[in-house]
């Protein structure tokens, strides 16, 4: 950072996240930036302003669907009995008298101290007055909401309750958790919320310790990976790895093919979560935070600087005649879909074996936790270099090709 606290150079921070993730002592500070919580280009008295205005924000967010719960009476179903769930319960029966929403969280409220503490007392109430405007002004679709609810209801208990700060009955932090999905679901309505929201989202509220700061951070990264929460979205991103595995292995996608295995279904679980539940949980959160940098993608420079070397080459061992740039490459593929890949090329040997869906779920499930973050990580940067100096060959094959005939 510069002086005033400026981030200098955002490709630089980008690229270093890339090859070794984030120490823990400052994985907050930088996933700030790297979730778009604050511009990389911000002064530290800048972010003293926003961090006051997300609190005031996301109170008034929160505020307006609770408050319109207290009156809405949703129809009965019958086979949707009204019930407080056990969770719910357990964390509520911890409270030794009634407390507002606020007081209930303390560590937004500790934020939300900190924040304001920067801000004048007339600064602060103009940002909650504006902060409630905008609220009221967003659409809200009460039925949605209380849908939406009842599937919160059901995943929320059982979101990473191995680590410590979801540990334990009456865990204050899994209303947090609560609270943050369902303000996300009210005002993004086109996508509600969907399972797996919790997996994720939960990363960030562990990461930052604060309510308002998660949910910011949780929006800005729907807002790139939403689609994937769509049926249609999350199906074309397992056709990615499908087309990129008969680019790169044809022998094996030929095998799931013969099987009735085409569909690669199986890689759903990886790519929904980030492959969270394959790892061991700091592991997991370095391969989030490297697929995150978006460092190493097809658009980025440094594939167009391997792209560049391949066709020196190319054009070196044609003797330095002219060809025509011919572009045959998919820029949909993420790293992420190469880090799939690497993992299916790493246990190749084992997924042939098996002739039945069947047998490769079990494969598959096998390997979590066993799996060595580097190898795969290394790997998956192989075979993205690899893919760019590939797709540069067929280009001077096919104008060969062309040329012949």
């Amino acid at each position: 950072m510069d002086k005033d606290g400026r981030v200098v150079n955002e490709s630089a921070l980008r690229r270093a996240v890339f090859k070794g993730g984030i120490d823990s002592k400052i994985r907050k500070e930088v996933w700030s930036f790297l979730f778009g919580l604050y511009p990389f280009s911000s002064t530290r008295r800048e972010r003293e302003a926003l961090a006051a205005e997300n609190e005031a924000r996301y109170q008034a967010l929160k505020m307006r669907w609770k408050d319109l719960m207290q009156t809405f009476r949703p129809p009965v179903e019958p086979d949707l009995p009204e019930s407080i769930p056990l969770y719910l319960r357990e964390c509520q029966s911890h409270n030794n008298h009634d407390q507002t929403n606020d007081e209930r969280n303390q560590l937004s409220v500790a934020a939300a101290e900190q924040d304001v503490s920067q801000v004048g007392e007339d600064q602060l109430v103009f940002l909650n007055l504006t902060a409630k405007l905008h609220a009221h002004r967003q659409p809200v679709d009460m039925g949605k909401i209380c849908s939406s609810i009842r599937v919160i209801d059901k995943d929320v208990p059982r979101t990473d309750r191995s680590q410590v700060y979801f540990e334990g009955k009456g865990n204050q932090n899994l209303l947090v958790l609560r609270d943050i999905l369902i303000t996300y679901s009210a005002y993004h309505q086109d996508v509600g919320y969907v399972q797996g929201m919790n997996d994720i989202l939960s990363r960030f509220l562990i990461v930052l310790g604060s309510e308002a700061e998660a949910y910011w951070c949780f929006v800005n990264y729907m807002e790139t990976v939403k689609r994937d929460f769509l049926d249609d979205g999350m199906l074309d991103k397992i056709k990615h790895v499908r087309l990129l595995l008969r680019k790169m292995d044809e022998h094996l996608y030929n095998h799931f093919e013969a099987h009735g295995m085409g569909d690669m279904l199986f890689v759903h679980r990886w790519l929904v979560l980030t492959f969270k539940r394959e790892f061991p949980f700091e592991d997991a959160l370095t391969m989030f935070e490297i697929i995150s940098s978006q460092h190493l993608e097809l658009s980025s420079m440094e594939a167009e600087r391997e792209r560049e070397r391949q066709r020196a080459k190319e054009l070196e061992r044609d003797g330095g005649e002219f060809h025509v740039q011919v572009v045959d490459m998919n820029t949909n593929y993420s790293f992420e879909v190469f880090v799939c890949l690497a993992v299916l090329k790493e246990y190749r040997n084992e997924l042939l074996k098996c002739s039945e869906v069947s047998s490769v779920y079990n494969t598959i499930h096998s390997l979590s936790m066993k799996m060595d973050l580097n190898i795969i990580l290394m790997r998956a940067e192989e075979l993205f270099f690899k893919y760019c100096r590939k797709s540069v060959e067929d280009c001077f094959q096919v104008v060969d090709i062309e040329t012949m005939s």
